[in-house]
């Protein structure tokens, strides 16, 4: 596990998750859009559609330094979703399938 992630405990849904908090090191804007989150050992992709004003809190540094990161279980399957907060609002900015 890396050194400075919070782990939240699995609260008793039915589909079980893990959650994550991951500290934010910094952001890759392309053409004033976010593109990318650096984390500690890489850069997760912005891979999900984002509202204008999302982007325009990043270049104005609105936004948390940390992401929470979810894994969800669907029987056999994983879900990972990545969710960032911007202007008290949490975003999806990355998911797997």
């Amino acid at each position: 596990m890396t050194v400075g992630v919070e782990r939240v405990e699995n609260t008793g849904y039915e589909v079980g998750f893990d959650e994550y908090v991951v500290p934010v090191r910094g952001f890759l804007l392309q053409r004033g859009k976010l593109a990318g989150i650096y984390v500690k050992g890489g850069i997760i992709p912005v891979t999900e559609e984002l509202p204008k004003e999302v982007h325009q809190a990043v270049a104005q540094g609105r936004v948390k330094k940390e992401i929470t990161v979810r894994e969800i279980r669907h029987g056999e399957e994983d879900v990972i979703e990545v969710l960032m907060e911007a202007d008290y609002q949490s975003w999806t900015i990355f998911t797997t399938s």
